[in-house]
């Protein structure tokens, strides 16, 4: 794992001073948690966490200090480690091949399930998105969350590789591993019904959204109903379930 993450630094040394940390709320913003969530900056330059949040504690019970890269690949599940090692050289090839003004634009998820301290297994969604890269375009710093979705997991099934093109990018899902080839990703819902997406499953009531989106509340209900039908779904839980699966939100 060291020598693809190093692969995707390009030999960068790491000293780049970490003045970014407008850029990390900027991204935080792109993110929507389903869980208990932890984060945390990792160099990939030198393949060390630079940073870990105190919420770590409350999903893998351990300190921010415990939490190394050396930690995650002891403790992912023994049915994950050979593809979380696939995946990540796939990640390495797609932004070593992005031009270098996109390389920020790009949000990578997938999941795994990771040990705890009492030696349980949680199903982890893990997304990621560079926050600091230098003039040639190689990744310096990555902004990583892990969220806990054993709740949303019924089938305890994993789900793909995805990237997911932020301000406008293209966005490609459940792309395929052992190929050079990327699956485009086709735009499910428009641009306002991911806006009321996002603001049902963030809890708001449909009165709350036509405020926020300065639109009748007969506007929100119409986009819910074609929300609810483009996804097949057929309750909010199994909505909110299939969003983080598919990488809606």
């Amino acid at each position: 794992m060291k020598k693809t993450w190093y692969q995707i630094a390009r030999h960068h040394s790491g000293d780049i001073p970490p003045s970014f940390e407008l850029e990390v709320y900027k991204k935080m913003l792109d993110i929507f948690h389903p869980g208990d969530f932890y984060y945390y900056i990792v160099n990939i330059a030198s393949v060390e966490m630079e940073f870990v949040s105190d919420s770590i504690s409350n999903v893998l019970k351990i300190r921010p200090e415990e939490f190394t890269v050396e930690y995650i690949f002891e403790h992912i599940h023994p049915d994950d480690k050979t593809r979380f090692a696939i995946y990540e050289q796939k990640v390495t090839q797609f932004f070593n091949s992005l031009p270098m003004e996109k390389v920020l634009k790009y949000k990578v998820s997938y999941d795994y399930r990771l040990r705890c301290s009492d030696g349980s297994y949680k199903w982890i969604l893990m997304q990621t998105v560079t926050v600091q890269s230098d003039e040639q375009g190689a990744v310096i710093r990555v902004l990583g969350v892990q969220t806990d979705i054993t709740h949303l997991k019924m089938d305890n099934r994993p789900s793909g590789l995805s990237f997911l093109g932020l301000e406008g990018e293209e966005s490609f899902y459940n792309v395929p591993v052992d190929s050079g080839v990327l699956m485009t990703g086709k735009e499910l819902f428009s641009k306002r019904e991911k806006e009321v997406l996002h603001h049902v499953l963030s809890g708001k009531s449909t009165f709350e959204i036509a405020e926020l989106l300065s639109v009748s509340v007969h506007t929100i209900n119409s986009h819910r109903k074609n929300i609810l039908t483009k996804s097949q779904c057929s309750s909010l839980a199994e909505l909110g379930s299939k969003s983080v699966r598919e990488g809606w939100v």
